[in-house]
């Protein structure tokens, strides 16, 4: 299936390859990163690479010719091995940089990823695949729900909490995970600079519906994969900690993210310290229309658990999504 017509469509391939690189394999592709955007500077092809539980994805999107240049070239290194094209489509680009990195770091074992993979070949001999943004999501951050409980995926909450300091969200998703007997998958995220960002999330099944937390870093809001991943968002939860001025930088961090969202959810401050709150508060509103509500919280883990998940409940009545959560 296609992209939508027009002058800026890219001929966009994915691939997929069994990994045979010794020792750290995420370390070994940080390496490679500056002269992989040395060729795509010269190519005009723009690159993402996840490696997921002995498994390489590549997402390339340029010119044709340029594409399957770039992806012949991967069939020489000798990390690779069993090699073949699980999507190829002309379509409206979805990358916007040289080069992204990813990885995932879960219970997953390879034969999971390959079913993943399967599915994707499947769908794209029947000509019923998507986008391959979507691919790309169902690879880098799937459902980790048991399989009897994957049709909850169709009815989900999408929250992110956000926090200024420290680990308070990724904190917060493990106390949940621990209550839920939920596994918490691990993620990382580069550019071709040298910027990196770590993130974590977990699915927790609810009668009827599915709930994802992710915590990222305010860092992880520049990534440009992350915003991909977060585009269909319902809530954002912003946790302020108790520093104002690290709360007013975290707070114009998630404006920056907000004000390319056609439609932006609604955010929730959660903290223990008044100042920090109306410090967050006050720099979202330099953003029109948002639906801010600020709710006061205990420094407990256990406490603050009940905070956000009631704050959540009270705001995902009207929509059925994902629930996501960001950290600083």
């Amino acid at each position: 299936m296609t992209g939508g017509s027009g002058a800026h469509n890219v001929s966009r391939l994915m691939g997929a390859s069994v990994c045979r690189m010794p020792g750290s394999v995420v370390e070994q592709l940080l390496g490679m990163r500056a002269g992989i955007c040395r060729l795509n500077a010269r190519t005009g092809v723009r690159t993402a690479l996840l490696y997921s539980s002995g498994w390489f994805v590549q997402w390339h999107e340029g010119t044709q010719e340029a594409v399957d240049d770039v992806w012949q070239r991967a069939l020489t290194h000798p990390g690779h091995a069993h090699a073949r094209v699980i999507h190829r489509s002309q379509g409206v680009p979805g990358l916007t940089e040289p080069l992204h990195i990813a990885s995932l770091h879960n219970r997953d074992k390879p034969t999971d990823v390959a079913r993943r993979l399967l599915r994707i070949e499947r769908e794209h001999e029947l000509e019923l695949d998507g986008e391959p943004a979507e691919m790309w999501n169902l690879l880098s951050a799937p459902c980790m729900l048991e399989p009897r409980d994957t049709a909850l995926s169709v009815a989900r909450r999408n929250v992110v909490a956000v926090t200024s300091e420290y680990t308070e969200s990724v904190d917060l998703i493990k106390v949940i995970a621990d209550r839920s007997r939920a596994p918490i998958s691990y993620q990382r995220f580069a550019s071709g600079d040298a910027g990196e960002a770590g993130a974590a999330y977990v699915d927790v099944a609810g009668s009827g519906y599915m709930t994802r937390l992710q915590a990222l870093s305010r860092r992880a809001l520049d990534n440009s994969m992350i915003k991909l991943s977060l585009c269909g968002m319902q809530s954002l939860v912003l946790l302020t900690g108790h520093r104002p001025h690290h709360a007013s930088r975290l707070a114009t961090a998630v404006v920056g993210l907000l004000e390319g969202m056609a439609v932006r959810p609604n955010v929730r401050v959660i903290g223990s310290c008044a100042q920090t709150r109306a410090e967050a508060v006050n720099v979202l509103h330099g953003l029109p229309g948002l639906d801010i509500v600020e709710v006061e919280s205990t420094r407990s883990s256990g406490a603050l658990a009940d905070t956000v998940l009631d704050a959540i409940g009270s705001c995902a009545d009207t929509a059925r999504a994902r629930l996501d959560f960001l950290s600083a």
